[in-house]
């Protein structure tokens, strides 16, 4: 997968936590299982080095951001 993939992947985690929710319930045959997403400190952090890791790759200036 490559690093433009893996930072599309991470976004889409991002935008999926922020419109739903860190958690969600799913029932499956009457049972019902809540599951627990990703961190979105963790997939933040995950933006910021894939953002770096492409910067890096292309040549460009490393900026780090707080």
């Amino acid at each position: 997968m490559t690093l433009e993939e893996q930072l599309a992947s991470v976004l889409k985690a991002i935008a999926a936590i922020e419109a739903g929710g860190q958690e969600i319930d799913i029932e499956v045959n009457e049972n019902r299982r809540r599951v627990v997403r990703a961190k979105l400190k963790d997939l933040y952090d995950r933006e910021a080095k894939l953002r770096m890791a492409i910067r890096r790759r292309d040549g460009g200036s490393i900026y780090h951001v707080r």
